[in-house]
């Protein structure tokens, strides 16, 4: 009969299971863990962008995907300019919530300024305008009239924000005008003149047919 090997012969194989149940379990933990923070960051970034994602997919269905991708992105090129003019003054701001036919917003912190608000205002329509040229520039390279009406769009929906009246953003940079007190008659006056006459030429030269809102042809 063979005599039982010592105790101290026995307890490692037990010290080694048992630390390799715990090892198990810790994997577990932090593979749920990770698995659970994932799915936190999809839910994030569904939650931030269902409504660009729906507002894609009805624009799409109603101009086509070509012009309604389009429509979608200078709609987000306007909005990504409030956006960074917030992060710019240090200000909380959300991402960009698109209402399908209506248009989108940024919500951010009330700034600390009225100027500030302006800036934060005009950073949006000036964004548009750089789009719009770039569209307008891509149109004369390619000879397609699918890129003067992306420049037609964009021109038209920022020079419409730019009517000095609450909630648009004109009226918000009329406010910050108005606030500096410095030349703001005239400031404002000139904005009024500004606005309608850029209003008036957009639609002039798209009813004329020379950078045409309908979809090309």
């Amino acid at each position: 009969m063979q005599p039982a090997p010592p105790a101290s012969e026995q307890e490692p194989p037990k010290r080694s299971k048992a630390a390799g149940g715990i090892g198990a379990v810790i994997a577990a933990v932090v593979a749920f863990a990770l698995k659970f923070k994932a799915l936190l960051v999809v839910l994030k970034v569904f939650a931030s962008s269902w409504t660009f994602i729906l507002t894609l997919w009805l624009y799409a269905a109603a101009f086509g995907w070509q012009f309604g991708l389009a429509l979608v992105l200078l709609i987000l090129g306007h909005e990504l300019g409030h956006y960074f003019a917030f992060r710019a003054y240090g200000l909380p701001v959300r991402l960009p919530v698109f209402v399908p036919f209506l248009g989108a917003f940024t919500a951010g912190a009330i700034p600390r300024t009225p100027e500030q608000g302006a800036y934060i205002a005009l950073a949006g329509p000036l964004t548009g305008f750089c789009l719009a040229a770039l569209c307008y520039a891509l149109g004369t390279t390619l000879h397609d009239r699918f890129w003067f009406a992306c420049a037609a769009f964009s021109a038209f929906l920022n020079l419409f924000n730019m009517i000095p009246f609450v909630p648009f953003d004109g009226g918000r940079v009329v406010g910050g005008l108005r606030a500096a007190e410095i030349g703001s008659r005239i400031a404002v006056g000139f904005w009024y003149l500004a606005t309608a006459g850029g209003l008036a030429l957009v639609t002039w030269q798209s009813y004329a047919g020379q950078a045409a809102f309908r979809l090309p042809q």
